[in-house]
C-alpha cells in the first residue's frame, strides 16, 4: 500500500501510532535529522501535547531542505550531540531534557512544558540538576522558567 511517493507499507502488517513520524523522518535520515521538540515529547509520552506537525531538527549545514507538508524543520547551530539523542520507537529522538528545553525555547505552551517536566521528573527520565545544567546554555527566559518549574517540583 502506498503511503506517499517512494514510501510503501505492507498491507497485512499492523500499523504503528507513530508511523507518521517515521514517514516524516525517512526522507531526511541522511541529513542527520532527529525527532525533536513537541514530537519528541509525544514519543517519550510526556505531556498530552499533540503536535500539528512532525518536528525534526537538522544541523545548520543541512539548511535549504525543501518544505514538506506536515513537517516542521528546525535548523540548529548547535544540533543535539550524541548524549542528547536516544532511540525511541526506532527513531533518533532528542532526550527528554533536550526536548523540554527545545519546546520551551520554540514557544510551546508553557503548561505543556511544565506537565512534561513534572512527568519526566516523576518517571526518573530527568533530574533537577541535569535539567538545570542543560538549561545553562539557553536564554534567560528559558532558565527562569526551568527554575520556576523546579522550585515547585523538587523531588
Amino acid at each position: 500500500m502506498r503511503v506517499r511517493r517512494g514510501l510503501y507499507r505492507l498491507r497485512h502488517f499492523p500499523t504503528s501510532e507513530h508511523e507518521h513520524v517515521v514517514a516524516a523522518w525517512l526522507p531526511l535520515r541522511d541529513t542527520h535529522a532527529v525527532v525533536s521538540h513537541e514530537s519528541a515529547l509525544e514519543l517519550h509520552g510526556l505531556s498530552d501535547v499533540i503536535p500539528a506537525a512532525v518536528h525534526l531538527s537538522i544541523p545548520r549545514a543541512q539548511r535549504g531542505q525543501r518544505a514538506r507538508p506536515g513537517v516542521r524543520l528546525h535548523t540548529l547551530e548547535r544540533p543535539p550531540g550524541p548524549s542528547e539523542v536516544q532511540t525511541v520507537y526506532g527513531l533518533p529522538t532528542t532526550t527528554p531534557a533536550r526536548s523540554i528545553l527545545d519546546s520551551l525555547q520554540a514557544g510551546a505552551q508553557p503548561e505543556q512544558v511544565e506537565l512534561a517536566t513534572q512527568q519526566a521528573l516523576q518517571r526518573g527520565l530527568i533530574t533537577p540538576r541535569r535539567l538545570r545544567v542543560a538549561a545553562e546554555q539557553r536564554s534567560d527566559r528559558v532558565r527562569r522558567f526551568v527554575e520556576q518549574i523546579l522550585s515547585g517540583a523538587e523531588i
